[in-house]
């Protein structure tokens, strides 16, 4: 009889949390162990020895994890290089499949047990990382996000303080510095950003394709590739438009007809660089254009709708 293990990880900053649990066909499953190890690369490579010694008759092992921040991504390389079968998964589907199991105690070592039996149950997909350029672009393009943020969080204080009563010229001056700053390190981040893709042939070629599109410029394409690992798992425009969280969701039972709206579960980054690039779109890209007034017509009194189709139709045109 066929034998499958899955191993359910709950990973913080310091432990990672392990449970192993076995299914037997029609039998149903039962935990082989829990054990807890280190997050480091001895804690890997004991976690690897531990589930080889509980596992030696089974079919095939499969490691489960949540995205949580950056604190799995070292595991989930070491499993993957190690040619061992990874699945991540999206931290709101394990906190909704736990609600549907009416759970009411939250242990680290009840949650690696959860998503061992999620694992067991859903089937998640494989992971596979994102190749060695697409990475270091897209955590160049994230990071020119966040000094993007900064330097507008320092502007408006700037803008407030010229307006206080009795304002201090030392903290103005810091305030002045720390714009400048921002804007130095922008200009580097984007020119690395630049040499990067002129130093791949074939990006730069698709690149330079995508922009032909008006209204979409190299950031906005690069950050959709990066996010997307160029769209390499996806088979179709259905699943990009989901994942970047632009799909509708519709609230309709018997005589009630909700309004539609678009989910927003998926990657915000993805739909934050593509509201400005719509915006310019519908003035300049008359498809786009024509989309946008066909939108608004149907819907007068809800414009961002028109907004909201001129994304994703920049998102199904750089897929």
């Amino acid at each position: 009889m066929e034998k499958v293990v899955l191993v359910g990880i709950d990973i913080s900053k310091d432990d990672i949390h392990a449970c192993l649990k076995e299914s037997v066909g029609d039998a149903g499953s039962r935990i082989r162990g829990t054990h807890k190890f280190p997050n480091s690369h001895l804690g890997f490579t004991e976690l690897q020895y531990w589930v080889s010694q509980r596992s030696r008759e089974a079919s095939s092992v499969c490691y489960v994890m949540e995205a949580t921040g950056s604190y799995y991504e070292n595991l989930a390389y070491f499993l993957y290089e190690n040619h061992l079968h990874v699945s991540v998964v999206l931290a709101n589907k394990i906190k909704y499949y736990a609600k549907s199991q009416n759970l009411k105690t939250k242990t680290d070592k009840v949650d690696a047990c959860l998503i061992a039996d999620f694992g067991l149950s859903q089937k998640p997909a494989l992971w596979q990382p994102l190749s060695c350029d697409y990475k270091q672009l897209r955590d160049l393009c994230r990071e020119r996000i966040s000094l993007q943020q900064a330097r507008s969080r320092a502007k408006c204080q700037l803008d407030a303080m010229h307006h206080s009563h009795d304002k201090l010229a030392s903290i103005l001056r810091i305030k002045e510095e720390q714009i400048a700053l921002y804007e130095k390190l922008l200009l580097e981040i984007e020119q690395e950003i630049q040499e990067k893709v002129s130093s791949d042939a074939e990006l730069s070629r698709k690149v330079s394709q995508i922009r032909e599109v008006k209204g979409l410029g190299l950031l906005t394409i690069l950050t959709v590739l990066c996010e997307t690992n160029g769209f390499l798992l996806f088979g179709n425009i259905r699943q990009v438009v989901s994942y970047a969280g632009l799909d509708v969701k519709m609230s309709q039972s018997g005589h009630y007809q909700g309004r539609t709206r678009i989910s927003k579960q998926g990657n915000t980054r993805i739909r934050g660089c593509l509201y400005m690039p719509a915006l310019s779109a519908v003035r300049s890209n008359e498809p786009i254009r024509n989309l946008h007034l066909r939108i608004c017509e149907r819907n007068p009194s809800i414009r961002i709708k028109g907004i909201i189709a001129a994304m994703r139709k920049l998102l199904v045109l750089i897929f």
